[in-house]
């Protein structure tokens, strides 16, 4: 049997984040420095977030289970204690929001 040795390629090209996931990246990235105090901390964490969506998205953008209670055809992967909230459409995924259900108000 001959193996198949051919790269996967990446079946979404391209991720966008809405005005409401950034905003929520800036804000876990301030309760993140004001519960460590470390600027490095937070900055790596969030790179670290964001390059796990990228991955997850890129590569398997259907990983995240489908949540039609909130929008239609969203779907959210778990990062971490973090939801992200996304919807695919050709060749795209839009992250929607991000949030920790956790989080003081």
């Amino acid at each position: 049997m001959k193996r198949l040795n051919k790269q996967r390629t990446a079946i979404v090209t391209k991720i966008v984040f809405s005005k409401t996931a950034r905003n929520n990246l800036v804000d876990q990235a301030l309760y993140i420095y004001e519960q460590t105090q470390s600027r490095k901390l937070s900055d790596k964490y969030l790179d670290d977030m964001k390059d796990y969506i990228i991955t997850m998205l890129s590569k398997f953008p259907r990983s995240g289970r489908p949540v039609a209670n909130l929008a239609v055809d969203t779907r959210k992967l778990v990062y971490q204690g973090y939801s992200i909230i996304y919807r695919l459409t050709d060749k795209q995924a839009e992250i929607l929001t991000l949030y920790r259900e956790n989080l003081p108000k």
